[in-house]
């Protein structure tokens, strides 16, 4: 993908990955009083597209399993999400996350009814006619195959980005969250224009950044490094862009801003063919989408 010159003309957004129903208890921020059970839909197709959704001229659609609980669910959290695909039988992936200030501990369920959506004609046509497609899965059942299949519809002009938190992730038993080894990689990062993760999905995440870029020099590999900005990487060339400082603190307070970032840094460089404009782009949206929840937070 060769990204074109800034543009107002419409933008066409498909999201390829997992939704959810988050149900977080806990305390964060400083204020150690425990909350109340807060369910809510989650995953990084909710927050990329209410961050789209305000940007003129874009619209969105996403293909994601999902089950007639998370309905009810999404209708009390607009904007809605634009599925394309129906409701199947079977409970909606349910993640559960107890927050204790920065620490969260998560447990997930129903990942047996979460297997990505087959790519039918009519799907394919919506892929066709993407300016941008965003895989943002939550389980590693994505698997290099399907990943190939779908994007095959796409135009070669098409912005590719993956976000890769998901296939760093598996579900035990029990439902508890743990880490696993991405081993192939190398079928499924050639597949796409940029792929980001965050500092802490991986240990040595900046070495192995710059060696996916190395290995991969077609495919930006963007790290998001919390406050210390983000760090971009081509061929093995670092560009780190700063970021501001916040003052707010906890997890709970940035539960989004990394899908928010990335959304914001997929349509900017689509835009401009700069990456580094494009971090410094999305920082600056992350920042106002933070202050947000802070503002949210305080009035609830």
């Amino acid at each position: 993908m060769t990204p074109g010159p800034p543009t107002t003309d419409a933008c066409s957004v498909v999201i390829i990955g997992h939704v959810c129903i988050d149900e977080n208890t806990g305390t964060d921020s400083g204020d150690n009083a425990p909350q109340r059970l807060r369910r809510t839909v989650g995953s990084p197709a909710f927050f990329i597209n209410r961050q789209l959704q305000a940007v003129a001229g874009v619209t969105v659609s996403v293909i994601a399993p999902y089950g007639g609980d998370f309905l009810p669910v999404m209708s009390a959290a607009p904007p809605a999400i634009p599925l394309l695909n129906p409701a199947t039988p079977g409970g909606t992936l349910l993640y559960r996350n107890h927050i204790d200030g920065d620490v969260r501990r998560q447990q997930c369920f129903h990942a047996e009814n979460a297997d990505p959506v087959p790519v039918t004609a009519t799907y394919a046509r919506a892929l066709a006619a993407a300016d941008i497609v965003i895989v943002a899965p939550l389980l590693a059942n994505f698997t290099p195959e399907y990943l190939a299949t779908a994007l095959a519809e796409t135009r070669p002009d098409a912005l590719k980005m993956l976000l890769v938190q998901g296939l760093l992730r598996r579900v035990d038993d029990d439902g508890t969250v743990g880490q696993r080894d991405f081993a192939e990689y190398a079928d499924v990062i050639p597949l796409f224009d940029v792929v980001v993760f965050s500092d802490e999905d991986l240990q040595k995440a900046l070495t192995v950044a710059d060696e996916w870029s190395r290995d991969f020099f077609r495919t930006t590999v963007v790290v998001t490094q919390n406050r210390n900005g983000a760090t971009s990487f081509d061929g093995g060339v670092s560009v780190h862009v700063p970021a501001e400082p916040l003052e707010r603190q906890g997890v709970g307070s940035v539960i989004g801003a990394g899908d928010v970032f990335s959304a914001a840094l997929a349509v900017s460089y689509r835009g401009s063919g700069d990456i580094r404009d494009a971090i410094g782009r999305a920082h600056e949206i992350t920042a106002r989408f933070i202050d947000g929840e802070l503002v949210a937070a305080l009035a609830a």
